[in-house]
């Protein structure tokens, strides 16, 4: 074990939960360095970022590196400006939509050449992540809110938190690229689409104690009030309904603060064998969500998804992923692992993919 932080109030819960640490560690015999720990530390630097009195930003060392990264003359140089800035992005308000010029250079088949709009794009980078960008660490009983928007560049959400000090700080960030389909939806149904994207990206999030949602309200209304839903909307519904909320209207469609930014990456979930088969098929029967679902698509609705062999199934693209009920995740990301086809991110994409879909 190598690297871990025991986060903690005060100097008395650091105590006593180092008590704890050093318990366990005896227990199963671990053997801790002494020379490379510190102990009750109000300022820490740990994986690139500065973690001090509840908020987060990136370390001296990386801001410096980002500010002197010289101008990239070659694909592997803008490469490697992106890969430095882009481990900060959660940080920095509209990221993606300021790098948009920039990554579109590393596609196939586009030339290098390096003008006024990328130079643009690469200065306002550097200013946007040298500027100390500042997250807040999340509290525990403290109320959420999330804001969100949806424009022609994408989707944006900001989580923010309430602290005693009466003031809405920010928590985390979330960004999405549309999809070519997504691009064809009216704005009214985008509205709700980030909203939905956002509830799943922020799950780990206690968000379904009364909270607020601050967006379009108007477009809401237009798109979840209707009284004949698709199988698309009434799976939105569905999820909603999960979360205890209030939805406020924002004054402003386009709030600045929330960023318009990155697709949510998702992972192919190839087809086991028949024995897997037949008990996803029995877990979705059971799953009130997919149960309903797949009645839904027996009678012809249900836009990408599908049965076959009795397994309800999503068309993405060119793959065909099974939708794995909630139930049966960690059973699928364990005979993954168990068959020598484990990697961590891979695994991590196979989380959300099934969260995504159930």
């Amino acid at each position: 074990m190598d690297g871990f932080i025991i986060p903690v109030c005060d100097e008395i819960q650091g105590l006593e939960k180092l008590k704890q640490v050093l318990k366990v560690a005896s227990e199963y015999g671990l053997e801790i360095n002494f020379k490379k720990c510190q102990f009750l530390k109000r300022k820490i630097e740990f994986l690139g970022y500065a973690i001090e009195e509840g908020t987060i930003r990136p370390s001296p060392s990386k801001t410096t590196a980002v500010q002197n990264f010289p101008q990239p003359k070659n694909v592997k140089q803008m490469q490697s400006f992106l890969g430095l800035t882009g481990h900060f992005r959660k940080l920095g308000p509209g990221y993606s939509k300021t790098a948009k010029s920039l990554s579109d250079m590393l596609h196939n088949g586009v030339e290098f050449e390096f003008g006024p709009m990328h130079r643009q794009a690469f200065d306002r980078l550097k200013e946007l992540l040298c500027q100390s960008p500042v997250l807040h660490i999340f509290q525990q009983g403290k109320p959420l809110e999330l804001h969100t928007d949806a424009s022609s560049h994408g989707f944006g959400a900001v989580l923010l938190q309430c602290s005693d000090d009466g003031q809405l700080h920010r928590i985390h960030y979330m960004s999405m690229k549309m999809s070519p389909q997504q691009e064809k939806l009216p704005s009214y149904e985008l509205a709700v689409l980030v909203i939905v994207e956002a509830l799943k990206k922020f799950q780990n999030y206690p968000l379904g104690t009364k909270n607020k949602i601050v967006t379009d309200y108007d477009a809401f209304q237009k798109t979840m009030q209707k009284k004949d839903l698709t199988p698309k909307k009434a799976r939105w519904a569905l999820l909603l309904e999960e979360f205890e909320h209030d939805v406020i209207h924002s004054p402003n469609q386009q709030m600045k603060h929330v960023d318009t930014l990155s697709r949510y990456a998702v992972c192919k979930i190839t087809r086991s064998q028949s024995e897997i088969t037949r008990k996803i098929a029995t877990a979705q029967e059971d799953d009130k969500r997919l149960h309903l679902l797949k009645i839904l698509v027996k009678k012809g609705f249900g836009d990408d998804y599908f049965i076959k062999e009795n397994v309800l199934h999503l068309q993405d693209g060119g793959r065909e992923l099974i939708v794995v009920p909630e139930a049966m995740v960690l059973e699928i990301i364990r005979r993954i692992h168990n068959k020598g086809h484990f990697a961590s991110q891979k695994t991590e994409d196979l989380k959300r993919k099934s969260n995504k879909s159930s």
